[in-house]
């Protein structure tokens, strides 16, 4: 009888080539150049899409204060002698005093109109801004003020209800004129009833400002988004108006170089929303407009006669 004795040689296994290796990592790194992007995107739009629900609470608060006081518009900041009784803007945040300066501003006069003034005020990618200032702050007060310079939008306090302070050159003007002539009315709008253009104008709008992190150096201000109020394109000047801040050649917003004042580069404005800004009109509606149309004049004054306008003494 035979024996037979079948041996099987296996082969040894082997690893991934460097070329299968190559061919594998080649494919993950396509593969990640399409989902992060897409991601990314996704995060943007859903950004975007809170920060438009929060224009729309924030502009329609900003009507319903008008109803409740007359017609009148809500003044972007009172002066400091005003008198400003808890029940026109809180004391406290979650039991935080509000400094006075920053109850003066219109943000606070605004949260007893909002369900929830720390989404609507603060809304899409400023909400870490908001949660990140506060957890990290060891004065929170001082906290609840920076907060206070840096919402979402900023208002067009120059011509909407006017700003009481000495550096604002539209109320000051209008101070002027009228300690001049008792029946003279100021450059500001005063109610609503008053605008002849309201879908046209500018109310709140996505905003930019210095980086309160980094000094306050004028010449040297680096930005973060969002900033309390906005600054018009053009300003009162000897015999007419001088720009303030001027759209670029081909009518898009430039970031500023290191060394420029965000308010000398946009008058505030941001356009964080691919290249557009988020503005909410006094009417109540939101849409979103390309930097170019935001550098008419016509947008931010209802009295204004063309696009280089800005008052001057009569």
């Amino acid at each position: 009888m035979y024996q037979i004795n079948l041996r099987i040689r296996m082969r040894p296994s082997r690893g991934f080539t460097i070329i299968e290796m190559m061919v594998v990592v080649g494919i993950l790194g396509v593969l990640a150049g399409i989902i992060l992007p897409a991601a990314n995107l996704l995060s943007q739009a859903a950004d975007t899409t809170q920060e438009r629900g929060g224009a729309r609470s924030v502009v329609a608060a900003w009507r319903n204060w008008s109803t409740d006081h007359s017609g009148r518009l809500l003044p972007g900041q009172l002066e400091n002698s005003a008198p400003l009784p808890g029940s026109e803007s809180p004391l406290f945040w979650n039991g935080t005093p509000i400094p006075d300066i920053a109850r003066r501003r219109w943000i606070w006069r605004l949260t007893p109109y909002l369900d929830d003034p720390g989404h609507m005020l603060w809304a899409g990618s400023q909400q870490q801004f908001w949660e990140n200032t506060i957890a990290n702050a060891a004065d929170q007060s001082n906290a609840v003020y920076v907060t206070t310079l840096h919402p979402s939008f900023g208002l067009n306090t120059d011509y909407l209800g006017g700003r009481q302070s000495a550096s604002c050159d539209t109320w000051a003007l209008s101070e002027y004129v009228q300690s001049q002539d008792d029946g003279a009315r100021p450059f500001y709008a005063e109610s609503l009833s008053q605008l002849r253009q309201p879908a046209r104008l500018i109310a709140f709008a996505s905003s930019r400002g210095p980086d309160p992190h980094q000094g306050n150096d004028d010449e040297n201000e680096p930005t973060i988004e969002g900033y309390w109020r906005l600054s018009p394109p053009w300003k009162p000047a000897s015999g007419g108006s001088a720009p303030r801040w001027v759209v670029s050649s081909n009518g898009t917003f430039q970031n500023p170089d290191p060394g420029t004042s965000p308010e000398n580069t946009g008058g505030f404005l941001s356009t964080r929303h691919n290249e557009r800004c988020l503005v909410a009109a006094p009417d109540g509606h939101v849409a979103m407009h390309p930097f170019g149309a935001m550098g008419d004049m016509q947008r931010w004054a209802d009295a204004a006669t063309n696009s280089e306008w800005a008052p001057s003494l009569p």
